[in-house]
């Protein structure tokens, strides 16, 4: 036996093999520029829609990891709202770019890459939904009147049918994730993931898990919970907060009473220039804090 043949045979394989894998893809839903970047993307991107019935037309964008697309994970992103555009997701926190503020490439902001991204390590799916987010949309009006169990049900049909237009990645470790009110979309769609596979119905998942972050659960309980929390992260004093859990005796959501929604209203004062999202951060929506932080960068590093 040539040994040297069999070798060379095999990596041939190898690399038709991955040109395959690279080419099962859509050929019609590759992305090849974005407006506002003239370099090369660093990675695969494929954008389309996936009809979930006759009248439901859901909106994706994908990209794949700028590390081992056929093995990392393949992580579907859901940003809240409830009405919030995946594209939010995209531009401003974990996509592959970054636009730099004030600079542009004609009337367009300019693109650059984000070290940060999440498609360092996974491919991402970023999904309008539900039908009426971002570009998502239905021939028939009446399905934009919708709620978290039919919006669960069609993201859980997107994902099937999503999976048959890229069969390459159904071996990969399957995430859902979101942040905000996806703390209601991501376990809903996690339980009708679960219920698909049991059921056997095709093609099967290879569903992991969920993350989500800064997640919605109940109005009562989150409402409650901000007091506790400025006060164990040292936002506000002791005596305001033992004032507050005085005049509202633990409950500080949709309160009745003239004394609490007093002391309530003070607690929302001093957080207010905070970013309550990210308390070690400067909150941008004030505009005397943006313009103390542009000075402060702006200092000469011998200063």
């Amino acid at each position: 036996m040539d040994f040297g043949k069999v070798v060379w045979t095999c990596c041939l394989l190898g690399l038709v093999a991955l040109h395959s894998y690279a080419e099962a893809a859509p050929a019609n839903a590759r992305i090849t520029s974005l407006p506002g970047y003239s370099g090369s993307l660093p990675s695969d991107h494929y954008a389309g829609y996936v009809k979930v019935s006759k009248a439901k037309n859901l909106y994706y964008y994908f990209v794949t990891s700028e590390g081992n697309a056929t093995k990392d994970p393949v992580v579907l992103w859901l940003n809240g709202g409830p009405g919030c555009s995946s594209f939010d997701g995209f531009v401003y926190e974990h996509g592959p770019f970054n636009y730099e503020a004030g600079k542009t490439v004609g009337s367009l902001p300019k693109l650059y890459l984000n070290p940060y991204s999440w498609t360092k390590v996974s491919n991402i799916i970023y999904l309008d939904s539900p039908v009426g987010v971002g570009l998502s949309y239905s021939e028939n009006v009446d399905d934009y009147n919708t709620g978290d169990l039919q919006t669960a049900s069609d993201t859980h049909a997107f994902l099937l049918k999503w999976f048959e237009e890229y069969p390459e990645f159904l071996s990969n470790p399957f995430y859902i994730s979101g942040e905000s009110y996806a703390g209601i979309y991501v376990p809903t769609l996690g339980s009708e993931v679960v219920k698909g596979i049991e059921a056997r119905v095709t093609p099967i998942l290879n569903f992991k898990g969920y993350m989500v972050g800064n997640g919605v659960t109940d109005n009562i309980f989150d409402g409650n919970a901000l007091v506790p929390f400025v006060h164990g992260m040292a936002l506000i004093s002791e005596v305001q907060f033992q004032d507050a859990v005085d005049a509202c005796k633990g409950k500080y959501y949709d309160t009745v009473d003239s004394i609490c929604d007093t002391k309530l209203a003070a607690i929302d004062q001093e957080v207010s220039r905070l970013n309550i999202y990210n308390i070690l951060e400067p909150c941008y929506h004030d505009p005397e804090m943006q313009k103390a932080v542009e000075n402060m960068e702006n200092v000469p590093e011998s200063f």
